[in-house]
């Protein structure tokens, strides 16, 4: 592409302040040929976060790494001064970065070679009813800028492997990445706000106090229903028959004593004020919630549908659980950034590494 290309992303804004979505979104530039012609390409979400990610991890001390952390780990405290390991929060004043990072690395003008280089280049790939031939994928990137290096004349054969080896760790984020990204569209109808959350809190509490105005601030009666329909639909953890009408069986009733109540601080509650809300008390600390909250993992998604096969999802056959789940899929993450050629190709590549992953799942599931 030249200075005249014109430059779009897609529906995230290139101004928003948020790096890591800047870098995440996708990005539409038109080339010209050498005949004059014009075409459209694109780089599909993740690829200019993917050229940044090798190009700054290159650029780290391997050697004087912050206590703990990994390259791709370093490079993301870098970049957002936070970073969250399950229930620990690290940030950038916590640790030490090395005093050489950044001195010596992969530079911006062969990023910017490779990219214009992978712009320019015919691609061999096709679908029947998808561009997929524009797009530029994350891995494309990744490969060009690592296909380079032995022919680049700026980098010595030491620099060379070093940065050869810095590769696979970045694949492998870039990896989690996708897979976020299309394991959560699949699952997007099956989280549950936060708000409906914390309406079955309050209205566990409520069911469970003897005092329900136990303070001076006084409470809603506890809907039963309300409570049925969260456990049965959105929990999913009972059926029909554990109920009388809505009124709980003793196994609901313990359910939500033992596994509700007694996971959050009692204490905060019980001593709420006027301006006590459930915002106050961490939903997350309840493990059952947790999972409606965040249901994001492979795992949730073979709960979900049992019968979906990533190796049919290229092509499913008609009328299948695989054809309606890659269908939904599809429409999300259009929604979301992608053009229907990039969620295509996305989702198959996801589809593709997981199948192993969920041969597994399906041989658990069967014990």
């Amino acid at each position: 592409a030249d200075g005249s290309d014109t430059v779009r992303t897609g529906s995230a804004d290139a101004n928003r302040s948020d790096a890591s979505e800047t870098v995440r979104a996708a990005l539409t530039t038109t080339v010209r040929d050498d005949d004059g012609r014009t075409r459209e390409r694109e780089l599909a979400p993740h690829a200019i976060g993917a050229a940044a990610l090798y190009a700054v991890v290159s650029r780290l001390e391997a050697e004087n790494l912050p206590a703990s952390l990994d390259l791709v780990e370093t490079a993301r405290l870098y970049e957002t001064g936070e970073l969250r390991r399950d229930d620990e929060v690290i940030t950038a004043t916590d640790v030490a970065f090395g005093t050489d990072d950044g001195r010596t690395g992969i530079p911006v003008t062969y990023t910017r070679d490779v990219i214009a280089d992978l712009l320019n280049a015919e691609s061999d790939r096709s679908h029947p009813a998808l561009p997929v031939e524009r797009v530029v994928t994350p891995r494309d990137v990744l490969d060009g800028m690592l296909d380079g290096l032995t022919d680049a004349p700026v980098f010595s054969r030491a620099e060379v492997a070093e940065f050869e080896s810095r590769y696979a760790p970045v694949l492998e984020r870039v990896r989690e990445r996708q897979r976020s990204d299309v394991v959560g569209a699949a699952l997007a109808a099956e989280t549950v706000p936060t708000d409906t959350v914390a309406e079955y809190v309050e209205h566990v509490y409520a069911w469970d106090a003897e005092d329900p105005a136990g303070t001076d601030r006084e409470s809603e009666s506890p809907d039963p229903l309300v409570m049925k329909v969260f456990e049965t639909e959105s929990l999913g953890r009972f059926d029909e028959e554990d109920y009388r009408g809505t009124e709980p069986t003793p196994a609901v009733a313990e359910f939500r004593r033992e596994q509700v109540i007694r996971a959050l601080t009692r204490y905060a509650w019980r001593n709420r004020g006027d301006e006590f809300s459930v915002d106050d008390v961490d939903l997350g600390e309840i493990p059952e919630l947790k999972a409606v909250l965040e249901a994001k993992e492979l795992a949730d998604l073979k709960r979900r549908f049992p019968a979906l096969d990533p190796a049919e999802w290229g092509d499913p056959p008609a009328d299948t659980e695989t054809e309606r789940v890659k269908a939904a899929t599809i429409e999300r993450m259009v929604d979301r950034g992608y053009s229907r050629a990039s969620a295509e190709l996305t989702s198959r590549a996801v589809m593709r590494d997981v199948r192993e992953e969920w041969a597994a799942l399906a041989a658990d599931s069967d014990r």
